[in-house]
């Protein structure tokens, strides 16, 4: 299935940087090259070449190794879905933007590109890119599958999922029957190995983790009076860190599990017992969702609608008395090879996103939730001042603004937060300070036209709004946008 943002397909940066290791001593699965015949050919063909840096590629793929053969592999898929496209390979140069395992990798970028060179890695994509192509074909009618069968049970439309993407990418250089899914933002991906058996409920996991991730984050404040209710994560050791220590991600994975539960094949007992062993594995909300999902059921309301009501329902102390005696698995009953990365970044780039779609209280919600999470940041106030002139909200809003220019190092930041300021003062009638702003403004370093031009206005006359509020934010042209998409206003001509 192909779609704006929904994609099954191959991936160069994949096979690229997966042929690399295998050349250079990555061997987990070839033990029966039968269930693998496509890496095996690809080995052959890449073992009878030229290559000098093979050496380097070596020495790093030894230092670099982890001893867990899926880990070792999982990193480096990682490291594949942040590289730029062929030839170039590189990663983004910020190391807040990527997840840690990826930035210890960095140095593999070079690397990477003079072995797409010196092995000729464009004539063997081009090879094998058909067999690669019908392997997606498969997928692609599975995900189909899977999307109309899933939106159908949430009663949700997805055609306003813009921005965001759900990947599948085929790759025949790993051991077989691995699934690698990844969160990173609001984008999910699953790469797929060799496979004997089908794939088909990690789509179905994955898909509905595309749908669901968002929701926490929508209904911040509500999510967050129930996170007394996350303590109970220390005491369930199998739980994987990222989800003992982010309550939003455990409870979706909770009602992700719960919606499995409800939809597998079996009478309603094997049903209700699969949502208790995620409940003992540590998903212990999933008993409850479970309960809930069999009202969602009984009703017309679709899930983004569903969602707060769910949530509310959810009663603390009910809760921590049913799970009292649960008894933790001390270790998961199935490894999944899933990695949840929501930086401080990702995040903010989604509040920008919603505030620039003029979902202002979605996107309050989620900059609060960054706040509350990593405190004060520049953007993230930045954020919440537009958000507050929107809702009429002008002393909020003076109070966030005045944070932003105090804290940002960022010139184009720090200088609209003091045309704002200037702004909102002028409404005031105070003219005095208003001006101080725009000098202020003048000062902050910005060379752009437009922000120079915005603070000498202000200086000459006093702003004026019908609205009575700061002019909406988004409208600026998408070459004036600093390059960590502030979203920023225009100076009215």
């Amino acid at each position: 299935m192909h779609g704006q943002d929904i994609v099954a397909d191959p991936s160069p940066q994949i096979f690229t940087v997966l042929a690399a290791i295998n050349l250079a001593g990555y061997d987990a699965g070839m033990e029966k090259p039968e269930l693998v015949p496509l890496r095996a050919a690809i080995r052959e063909e890449l073992a009878q070449r030229t290559i000098s840096i093979l050496p380097d590629l070596q020495e790093f793929y030894r230092s670099h190794r982890l001893s867990d053969p899926d880990q070792d592999l999982s990193q480096y898929v990682s490291l594949a879905l942040f590289l730029s496209a062929p030839p170039e390979f590189q990663l983004p140069q910020n190391p807040g933007n990527v997840p840690l395992e990826v930035w210890d990798l960095r140095e593999m970028g070079p690397l990477l590109a003079a072995f797409y060179r010196e092995a000729e890695m464009a004539s063997l994509w081009e090879k094998y890119l058909p067999a690669m192509e019908q392997e997606s074909d498969r997928y692609r009618k599975m995900l189909a599958q899977v999307i109309q069968e899933t939106n159908a049970y949430l009663r949700m439309d997805t055609s306003g999922f813009g921005n965001r993407r759900f990947g599948i990418y085929i790759s025949p250089l790993g051991a077989p029957n691995q699934t690698n899914a990844r969160s990173y933002g609001e984008n999910y991906y699953l790469v797929v190995g060799p496979s004997v058996e089908s794939p088909e409920e990690d789509i179905r996991h994955g898909w509905l983790h595309y749908l669901l991730d968002p929701y926490p984050y929508r209904n911040a404040r509500l999510v967050e009076s129930k996170s007394e209710l996350h303590r109970i994560a220390q005491r369930a050791p199998a739980l994987e860190p990222a989800f003992r220590s982010n309550f939003s991600l455990l409870l979706t994975e909770s009602l992700i599990r719960a919606i499995q539960a409800r939809r597998m094949k079996g009478d309603p007992e094997t049903r209700r017992r699969a949502a208790n062993e995620a409940v003992a594995e540590g998903f212990y909300l999933s008993a409850c969702f479970f309960d809930a999902m069999g009202k969602f059921e009984e009703q017309p309301v679709g899930m983004s609608l569903y969602y707060s009501e769910m949530i509310e329902a959810i009663t603390v102390r009910d809760e921590q008395r049913r799970l009292a005696s649960v008894q933790f698995r001390t270790s998961p009953s199935r490894l999944r090879a899933e990695a949840q990365w929501n930086s401080l970044e990702q995040m903010t780039q989604m509040g920008e996103a919603s505030l620039a779609r003029g979902e202002y209280e979605e996107a309050r919600q989620i900059f609060e939730s960054v706040s509350s999470q990593y405190g004060p940041h520049p953007r993230v106030l930045y954020g919440l001042a537009l958000v507050a002139t929107q809702q009429k909200q002008p002393e909020r809003a003076k109070e966030h603004f005045a944070a932003a220019a105090s804290l940002s190092t960022d010139a184009r930041t720090k200088a609209w937060s003091h045309i704002y300021l200037g702004r909102l003062l002028d409404l005031e009638g105070n003219r005095p300070a208003a001006q101080a702003e725009y000098q202020a403004a003048l000062a902050a370093g910005d060379s752009a036209t437009d922000t120079r031009e915005a603070a000498e206005k202000g200086l000459q006359n006093a702003f004026v709004s019908p609205g009575g509020s700061a002019p909406p934010p988004g409208n600026e042209p998408p070459e004036n946008r600093p390059r960590q998409r502030v979203p920023l206003g225009r100076e009215d001509r």
